[in-house]
């Protein structure tokens, strides 16, 4: 079980809510001006990493040999050997604007040293009021995923939409993760997290 910190990103949380991925929208339905965040794991404050599949030697770290910009990228060294899981790193933002729908955009970059015909492996993002963890230590549902292409050494973008209900929230959580369910150990690498929030 994954729990000690890396060193990365500002605080906030990368979690996948239990609202579906939809459309994007360019402004919340409030108006105001949409907040966008981005990471690229450069600077010192700490980011929690987890991981909700019981696997011994699952662990995410910084690396400064892999980067897509700047000198560091986060890294997922991930044993898929006894069971699937995921895990990820996340943010949480504190008082998010207050909407029934307010539209969230997470998209990050994710890459692998070596390439492979199978493609059961997944991105993985969450965007919700509730904490990946806050459910007895499992992670909570409606995490979504779009398959990895398995590329050598190639940065491939993955984008994720959605709405979530801040009302009376007081926290927007957010992830980004790899969801393993092949039986193998590989590397992942993700670097510049962007989060667009309204």
């Amino acid at each position: 079980m994954l729990s000690r910190k890396i060193a990365a990103v500002t605080a906030a949380v990368l979690t996948a809510g239990a609202a579906v991925f939809a459309a994007d929208a360019t402004a919340s339905p409030t108006g105001a001006a949409a907040v966008t965040h981005t990471y690229d794991f450069d600077n010192l404050d700490d980011v929690m990493q987890h991981d909700d599949g019981g696997s011994s030697g699952w662990w995410v770290d910084k690396d400064t040999t892999t980067a897509r910009s700047g000198t560091q990228s986060a890294r997922f060294r991930i044993r898929s050997y006894t069971s699937s899981g995921k895990p990820w790193i996340q943010w949480f933002y504190p008082s998010p604007q207050q909407s029934a729908a307010l539209p969230i955009e997470i998209s990050f970059y994710v890459r692998s040293p070596g390439s492979g015909p199978v493609n059961s492996w997944n991105a993985a993002a969450y965007a919700s009021t509730v904490n990946p963890h806050s459910d007895s230590g499992s992670p909570s549902a409606g995490w979504q995923y779009q398959s990895i292409t398995h590329t050598s050494n190639t940065w491939v973008k993955y984008t994720f939409t959605t709405t979530v209900n801040t009302l009376s929230a007081y926290e927007l959580h957010v992830a980004a993760g790899i969801g393993a369910t092949w039986p193998n150990t590989r590397t992942y690498y993700i670097d510049d997290v962007t989060v667009k929030i309204g």
